[in-house]
């Protein structure tokens, strides 16, 4: 009892690590193949960045974007228009991350208060602000950055979008108002959802690829082929080790019957021995045993016996006599 206690208390120890030996290795593939997923969606949406979206990174008509500048954040003490109210998505600060999906070509698609993103040839970059005036007729839209707006406490930032006649210029100016005439063709994207801070973190992950990624790759691929080595290695020496014991067993079963042919082949030697000798007895004839005559001392020793017994009872008669006739 005491012996087997004492196995599993050791058991148990070996267990525990094998468990957490599993765990770690699961662990470490799920990262690994995360990781994959990471740098194959990213390399899809880049490679779709080049395929004649001006840049545009999406994947399967998806895209998102960290934003880099504050042209949409809002002063909380400046001129809010009313119609924010309505508008499904407010405000864009710097490090938020924005999804789009991509433009499907139809102006008319399009409504006021729409964000977009789109190609600025200004800055030569992409761009995303909320759209302020359509015209269809021209396809083109007319863009602003809620941030110019709520600069003032009137709506003198603000651009009238009831003008009926817009300059096609890129760059309008009127009343001090800043906006921005987009053409349709530049137009890459409408913004569906905003994850605020989220681009901070993916501006720092483009910055610190090599870090996030490449690293983190070679050392789980370094541990990958070191666990790949060790369980060939562990295979090779079971199989060693079975192949070891099957020889062995095999060796043992050749000598057991080694010794069995031996032990037959003694029993068949032994037995055929026996037969012989059974029949020799049989074919050779019994002798008579000759009688054996007693020696001459013997037969006068018993003689001798014998007259010595009978003359002694003739005296004691004799002599009994003679008393009794000395008597009278």
């Amino acid at each position: 009892m005491e012996e087997n206690k004492i196995v599993e208390e050791n058991k148990e120890p070996q267990d525990k690590k094998a468990l957490v030996k599993k765990i770690l290795v699961i662990a470490g593939n799920v990262v690994f193949y995360a990781i994959i997923i990471v740098l194959f969606l990213f390399s899809l949406m880049n490679i779709n960045a080049g395929n004649g979206t001006q840049n545009f990174p999406n994947l399967f008509g998806k895209g998102m974007l960290s934003v880099e500048s504050n042209s949409m954040e809002r002063n909380e003490g400046g001129y809010h228009p009313a119609e924010w109210d309505t508008y499904g998505i407010g405000e864009i600060k710097k490090g938020d991350l924005v999804y789009d999906d991509v433009f499907n070509g139809d102006i008319n698609s399009l409504k006021i208060g729409d964000i977009i993103t789109f190609y600025d040839s200004v800055i030569d970059a992409l761009n995303t602000h909320r759209i302020v005036y359509i015209n269809t007729e021209f396809g083109y839209v007319v863009t602003q950055g809620d941030y110019i707006i709520t600069q003032s406490s009137s709506d003198s930032h603000y651009f009238d979008a009831t003008m009926t006649d817009v300059p096609k210029n890129d760059m309008l100016t009127s009343n001090h108002n800043y906006a921005q005439i987009v053409q349709k063709n530049d137009i890459k994207g409408v913004v569906t959802g905003v994850n605020p801070g989220a681009g901070a973190v993916l501006s720092n992950i483009r910055q610190n690829w090599l870090f996030y990624f490449v690293i983190p790759i070679a050392v789980i691929l370094l541990i990958e082929i070191v666990f790949v080595v060790k369980n060939f290695l562990d295979l090779r020496h079971e199989k060693n080790k079975a192949e070891l014991a099957d020889d062995k067993e095999a060796m043992l079963l050749e000598l057991e019957a080694e010794k069995e042919k031996m032990r037959q082949e003694l029993l068949a030697e032994l037995r055929a021995q026996q037969a012989a000798e059974a029949k020799t007895l049989e074919t050779t004839p019994v002798e008579e045993k000759p009688q054996v005559e007693p020696q001459a001392e013997e037969v006068a020793e018993d003689e001798d016996t014998k007259v010595e017994e009978i003359p002694a009872e003739e005296t004691d008669d004799e002599k009994s006599n003679e008393v009794e006739n000395k008597e009278e």
